[in-house]
């Protein structure tokens, strides 16, 4: 399926992810994750992007992020990207691309908020690297549980106190499928009326096209 212009809705919750280029690793120890994270919080704060919900595996990152406008979402993961790749690559001694070329991302409506976090935080559990979510050291779930008072990135809690248990919701496991999918084009996660929604907003036409007649080659 083609894949969309992007599509970035201010105030509401996307989806992100990037692989390393190749599907190579983007981390070789946890200072660089540490370094990540701080790049990453730092070109959230300047361009207005706050970060919700993340998860960091060797060669890929999620995030679900509310950008403040519609060049925050490609400023403030564009730029932090950007700042990481310069210091790992020189550290390493080496030249060129880390990441992909271009990250992934979907808007989310509110029925599919949280089943997106869900996705983003048991991705070490899918992969087998922990038991629990909250097992895993380099996501917000160990935060979302309790078991640590601060996070390096998360900095909005509104959302936190509408799950009453986190360590019963993340043990939870959902189909991810559509969320999956519609990272990969762009389009947003949502029913008729948040599509809608969006196209007003936007003043944007972004609604599935039904295929026409083939024309015939004469």
């Amino acid at each position: 399926m083609a894949r969309l212009a992007r599509i970035v809705v201010p105030d509401f919750p996307h989806h992100v992810t990037q692989r390393g280029v190749r599907s190579m690793n983007i981390f070789n120890d946890d200072t660089e994750r540490r370094d990540y994270l701080a790049f990453m919080k730092e070109c959230g704060n300047k361009f207005g992007l706050k970060y919700l919900s993340y998860c960091l595996m060797d060669n890929h990152v999620h995030f679900i992020v509310v950008p403040r406008n519609e060049h925050s979402l490609s400023k403030g993961i564009g730029e932090g990207h950007k700042l990481y790749t310069r210091q790992k690559n020189f550290k390493d001694g080496v030249r060129g691309h880390l990441f992909q070329s271009r990250f992934f991302s979907c808007p989310l409506s509110e029925s599919h908020f949280y089943s997106a976090i869900r996705y983003v935080e048991r991705n070490p559990v899918k992969a087998g690297l922990v038991e629990n979510a909250w097992d895993y050291e380099w996501s917000s779930s160990k935060y979302f549980v309790g078991n640590s008072k601060t996070d390096p990135l998360v900095n909005n809690h509104s959302f936190l106190g509408e799950v009453m248990n986190w360590r019963e919701f993340l043990s939870k496991d959902d189909d991810d499928s559509l969320i999956i999918s519609n990272t990969k084009t762009g389009r947003p996660c949502g029913d008729e009326n948040f599509i809608n929604m969006i196209e007003t907003k936007l003043d944007r036409d972004i609604k599935k096209k039904k295929p026409g007649p083939k024309r015939l080659i004469k």
